[in-house]
Formats: structure tokens, C-alpha cells, sequence
């Protein structure tokens, strides 16, 4: 019993020391890189600006839902209605990539960096049909 609480003791003074440690080296090295630190820290603002956009567009669809429920109803086809919806889902992700591809200046480069932005969009497309579905039963209610 003794020897754990001596053992989770030095534990823990080891591991603030090698954080501290840590914390000292990656604030010497913005120190040493302060246009990486402005780069980086534009690409954070840009990712929450389009996270932003993204997470607000499908919500302005609550202020025509109920004339696009009620064009779908009239519609003799179901395939016709879907496309309605499909439509709507394409137009908010097509608007989320041209807003992202804008704020990279229209050039992604790197295999990951590719990878990680088509899985966002992937992401806004799935977040896009999810909320449009959510606010279609709302207004059918």
C-alpha cells in the first residue's frame, strides 16, 4: 500500500516534469517560429469559419421546408419528390466544398491533407441530410 502511493508520487512528478519540459520546448520553438505560429493560426480560423458555415447552412432550410413539403406532396412521382430532397442535400455540400476549396485559394496539396478534407466533406454531406431530414419532421408534424 505504501510503495503504490509512493510509486503514483513520482509518477506524477515525473510526468509534470517531462510536460513541463514540453510545454517549455514547444513555446521556445514558436518562439524561434513565429511565421509557422501565423500560418497555423490562420488555418485554424479558416477551419472554424467554414466549420461554422457548415454547421448553420442546412438550418436556414427551416424557412422554406414547409412550401418544399408541400411542392413534394403535389409531385405524382416519389422518385421526383426524393430528388427534391437529394437536390437540396447536393446544393448545401456543394456549397460547403466551393466554400472550403475558396478559403484554401483554390490549392489542396498532400495525399493526407486530401484525405482529411474529403472525409470533412463527407462529414458536412452526412451533418447536411441529417438536419434537413430532422427539420422535415418537424414541419410534418
Amino acid at each position: 500500500m505504501i510503495l503504490t502511493k509512493v510509486t503514483e508520487f513520482v509518477g506524477a512528478k515525473i510526468a509534470g516534469a517531462v510536460i513541463t519540459l514540453a510545454v517549455i520546448a514547444g513555446a521556445y520553438w514558436c518562439y524561434q517560429h513565429p511565421e509557422e505560429v501565423r500560418a497555423f493560426g490562420r488555418v485554424v480560423k479558416y477551419t472554424l469559419f467554414w466549420l461554422v458555415l457548415t454547421a448553420a447552412l442546412p438550418w436556414s432550410s427551416y424557412l422554406f421546408m414547409r412550401p418544399m413539403m408541400d411542392l413534394q406532396a403535389r409531385m405524382t412521382s416519389p422518385q421526383a419528390a426524393s430528388l427534391v430532397s437529394v437536390g437540396l442535400i447536393v446544393a448545401y455540400t456543394g456549397v460547403n466544398i466551393l466554400h472550403a476549396l475558396w478559403l484554401a485559394s483554390w490549392s489542396i496539396q498532400g495525399g493526407l491533407t486530401w484525405l482529411v478534407v474529403i472525409l470533412g466533406f463527407a462529414a458536412a454531406a452526412a451533418y447536411n441530410y441529417v438536419i434537413c431530414e430532422s427539420l422535415a419532421r418537424h414541419v410534418d408534424r
